[in-house]
């Protein structure tokens, strides 16, 4: 009877596969492809520097159509998503800033930011209040003054105020 040595590094080699296969199995994710192709509604992509976020945002196009209206009578402020973030944004101010747009020119959008502003009557230029949406980059902007002193609210502390905002916001500098 003859034995056969086998080779130390043939042996390691087997030890270590028997070693490999038993191990715990690990998650694996696969990529199934159908036929059905289900594409997120287009308004849901929002660009931000180099990168998209796909967050779910309603839709800003339905607030194209208020060009030329007036923003109380056609229910500017109960239609989502500017209610719920409006009510967010201004809190308890809410009241002092419908006081100010009481007296109020026809809704203006133009290159898909909105914009209006009004006054409480008898009281131009002293207690006025503005609103300004910027639909492409998807911030409200809210602003009033309260005896001729200037509250401004924005969404995320973005300072970057739409232009017909701007102009309203230096008729208040001092």
């Amino acid at each position: 009877m003859t034995a056969r040595r086998i080779p130390v590094a043939s042996l390691l080699s087997f030890t270590f596969y028997a070693l490999a296969c038993n191990g715990p199995a690990q998650d694996v994710r696969a990529v199934v492809l159908s036929d059905q192709v289900n594409l997120p509604p287009t308004d849901t992509m929002i660009a931000n520097g180099d990168t998209i976020q796909t967050d779910m945002v309603a839709s800003w196009n339905s607030f194209l159509s208020f060009q030329g209206k007036y923003a109380i009578e056609s229910g500017l402020f109960e239609e989502e998503p500017l209610k719920s973030r409006f009510q967010i944004l201004v809190g308890k101010a809410r009241k002092s800033f419908f006081e100010r747009l009481k007296v109020t020119p026809p809704i203006e959008v133009e290159n898909k930011i909105l914009f209006n502003e009004g006054y409480m009557p008898g009281k131009s230029g002293f207690d006025e209040g503005a609103i300004a949406i910027d639909m492409d980059r998807d911030i409200i902007y809210i602003g009033f003054t309260v005896n001729g002193n200037l509250m401004l609210f924005s969404e995320r502390g973005d300072t970057d105020y739409p232009e017909k905002f701007l102009q309203w916001m230096q008729k208040f500098e001092r």
